[in-house]
């Protein structure tokens, strides 16, 4: 058979794909995720949430339509595990969630679930080595990185390949330790100290798309640091496409510099552990899920178009704010977005309850006539709550 026989049909194939379907990728990202009580046994039956058992189908039921993406990336917060036999260590909260669990949340299109958190650690080694042990088996996980067996492994990045752009992801967080690992065993680099060589390492990697995870920061916390900012951005400056922090269980600003992202940090996703963040004020009662438009360009992949999501009941069952409720929260995340200077992201309210920024010349229809929005008219509200010091135990 003539070659151009067989390769006519394929070339055909490829011009019959539209220019903009090709070039534009999806990135969606989540805060911390786990699906058990602290200190709760696990079973396959389902999660505890004071006692009640809770399915992860329940959990997703309103939120599921909302995190479809190329790319979907949630902080796992827990020990992955189907043991009851493991010493928990001694602390305030321990988490550990059964696999089934987990594949269940991979089933909703969660594949890309970073391990580095202040939880990976609760039952030890033996408890991240079973984490480990889990997420290697799992089908249709496309990258776990935080733990491993040796500082190389935690650090080494994990590479996959979608719609034929390749994404290297990495993560680091506090509360580390237990490296190098005895057999069976896993350990995690710990962010206050490792940050800058998992960084590195990850923009040495060869990859169109590079993200970051980074479990960080102080609790309640929605102000970002001047030091964080100058941190990340240097980090950034290297060649990272996104960094995604959490760990604060409340939403910080997103800023944009030279086409790259930074969500500051992500608040609570869906985390059967973590409390009502209803009872707190309009700066700390939601969460966010945060969608990355990225279009391939001459330089590599840019941040087109981010969209957020504001999120309540992240404790039990998500569900998107709608209304005036996700209209004042996106103004929340306006004046957050001010506060970190001219890079920092202002979103135009949508009408599903969504914040909507867009790049200029950006070739998202929706995006014609995009204009970034005026200062709230409650304003002085939103940076008195935002400004209050709250920590656990004073609220």
């Amino acid at each position: 058979m003539h070659i151009r026989s067989i390769l006519l049909p394929v070339l055909l194939a490829l011009l019959a794909i539209p220019a903009h379907a090709q070039q534009r990728l999806s990135v969606v990202l989540m805060g911390d995720t786990g699906f058990n009580g602290p200190g709760a046994r696990v079973s396959e039956a389902g999660g505890f949430k004071r006692g009640e058992l809770v399915t992860v189908e329940e959990a997703m039921a309103k939120v599921a339509p909302f995190i479809r993406g190329d790319v979907a990336l949630a902080n796992l917060e827990t020990v992955v595990t189907d043991r009851n036999d493991i010493s928990m260590r001694e602390k305030m909260f321990v988490f550990r969630t059964h696999p089934a669990h987990v594949r269940a949340l991979v089933r909703h299109g969660i594949d890309v679930l970073p391990l580095a958190n202040n939880h990976a650690m609760d039952l030890g080694g033996a408890g991240a080595g079973e984490t480990l042990r889990h997420m290697e088996g799992m089908a249709g996980v496309r990258a776990f990185p935080g733990l491993g067996r040796t500082r190389e492994d935690a650090m080494r990045p994990h590479v996959f390949v979608t719609r034929g752009a390749k994404v290297a992801v990495s993560a680091v967080g506090n509360a580390g330790g237990g490296l190098p690992a005895r057999d069976g065993e896993a350990g995690m680099l710990r962010e206050d100290r490792d940050f800058a060589d998992v960084a590195a390492r990850l923009a040495g990697e060869a990859a169109d798309i590079r993200i970051l995870s980074v479990h960080y920061g102080p609790e309640f916390a929605p102000l970002t640091e001047a030091a964080t900012q100058t941190r990340f951005r240097a980090a950034e400056s290297k060649g990272l496409t996104i960094i995604a922090g959490h760990h604060h269980h409340v939403a910080r600003g997103i800023e944009l510099s030279d086409g790259r992202l930074i969500a500051y940090g992500l608040g609570n996703f869906l985390h059967l552990g973590t409390q009502d963040m209803r009872r707190f004020d309009i700066c700390r009662d939601y969460g966010l899920v945060v969608k990355a438009g990225l279009m391939r360009g001459r330089g590599g992949y840019e941040v087109e178009t981010v969209e957020v999501m504001p999120i309540t009941k992240m404790h039990v069952a998500p569900e998107p704010m709608t209304g005036e409720a996700a209209r004042l929260r996106i103004e929340v995340m306006n004046y957050l977005g001010s506060r970190l200077g001219g890079d920092g992201l202002r979103f135009a309210p949508q009408a599903d309850g969504s914040g909507l920024w867009c790049a200029a010349r950006a070739a998202d229809a929706r995006c014609a006539g995009w204009q970034a929005p005026e200062a709230s008219p409650r304003e002085a509200e939103i940076a008195a709550a935002c400004g209050k010091d709250v920590r656990r135990g004073n609220f």
